[in-house]
């Protein structure tokens, strides 16, 4: 259970009090809740969001977002980072702007806005935060990490090894609480329930009071980063652990076709699992629905599908063994594929040569 911290939640006297006019909103993710899609509809709707008085600021930000600015955000060029930032706002009044990374969910982050970003900025920033329940939120990481070869523990122990300090949400918020002002960092849930018009993208343009099907916006084709079945993700694991087989390349590819890859959800906690991971961050969760919902809401999270009478949503043996089988031949299908493009495509590092020979 994350410790509840001693910091005072009350921001210094020269950052923030007021937030529903802020000229800088910073989306810091967090990991896993849909960044992808908004940062590509913020990307592709550039024009349209300007003359509507929505600004994508163009500092440090790398095609759709703000991600590599990680680093330097907690080394020496912090402060011209923030102050170039600043600059652009000054130069885009009565507009807002807006800055995302789900890598900017971090106490390190909150720091060096506290630290480097010019005060008359801080005056002006607030920061929006989609929080996923921990337990579809420690699924998703589990799948990521075991996809790219870096996980071999069971999801049991993986999230009981890893579950605290890769959920421990309280302490992030309480650090930009420190830096902005608590009554700056707006706390969203990622439930698809919880959204303003049903999904992330809608649900944050009603932040600015605007509207995700205005016909002058383009719309996407597909859900990014769709979930891949635990069966996938384990299966080209083991390629990476074992092989030179580009993982990454293989991945790509079964994304590709609608029916390329086994997507399923729900398939890596038990029920009785799910409901020990809830308990374990239950205080936590009451702490910050108490704190940053304002009133709005009684509980951070609806946690409705693990009552006593709700069906569970791991697959039963029959369907887990079809899971599986379904992904040895998807898997083998893609590589297939890749194959007949270019043998060389599929092996790590060789993707670069193999096109410039083509």
């Amino acid at each position: 259970m994350p410790q509840e911290t001693t910091s005072n939640l009350s921001a210094p006297d020269d950052a923030p009090r007021q937030s529903a006019d802020a000229d800088l909103l910073i989306h810091v993710g967090s990991p896993k809740t849909g960044s992808t899609a908004l940062q590509n509809f913020l990307m592709k709707n550039q024009d349209p969001l300007y003359a509507k008085g929505l600004h994508f600021v163009k500092e440090g930000r790398s095609n759709i977002s703000h991600n590599n600015l990680f680093a330097p955000l907690r080394g020496a060029a912090a402060a011209d980072i923030w102050s170039a930032v600043a600059e652009e706002v000054e130069a885009e009044p009565g507009r807002h702007c807006v800055m995302s990374s789900e890598n900017f969910f971090s106490p390190e982050i909150a720091t060096s806005i506290l630290e480097h970003m010019p005060q008359g900025l801080r005056r002006r920033t607030r920061v929006l935060v989609y929080l996923r329940r921990q337990d579809d939120f420690l699924e998703a990481m589990y799948k990521q990490k075991t996809k790219n070869g870096r996980e071999r523990a069971s999801p049991r122990d993986f999230a009981r090894k890893r579950g605290t300090d890769l959920a421990d949400y309280l302490t992030v918020l309480e650090s930009f609480a420190g830096s902005v002002g608590i009554e700056n960092v707006t706390v969203r849930r990622f439930q698809r329930g919880a959204f303003r018009g049903g999904d992330i993208v809608a649900d944050f343009l009603g932040e600015f009071g605007l509207d995700k099907s205005d016909p002058e916006f383009a719309q996407p084709r597909h859900d990014a980063n769709q979930t891949l079945s635990r069966a996938v993700t384990e299966q080209l694991g083991a390629f990476a652990r074992n092989s030179s087989i580009n993982v990454r390349e293989l991945a790509r590819e079964m994304s590709r076709l609608p029916d390329g890859a086994p997507r399923r959800s729900g398939d890596v906690f038990t029920k009785m699992e799910r409901i020990e991971i809830m308990a374990h961050f239950a205080e936590c969760n009451a702490m910050i629905a108490e704190r940053y919902l304002r009133g709005t809401q009684n509980t951070l999270f609806d946690t409705g599908d693990l009552s006593q009478d709700a069906p569970d949503r791991y697959p039963d043996a029959e369907e887990e063994i079809r899971l599986y089988a379904d992904a040895q031949e998807k898997i083998a299908s893609a590589m297939g594929r890749i194959e007949s493009r270019g043998r060389a495509r599929l092996f790590r590092g060789d993707i670069k040569r193999s096109a410039h020979n083509e």
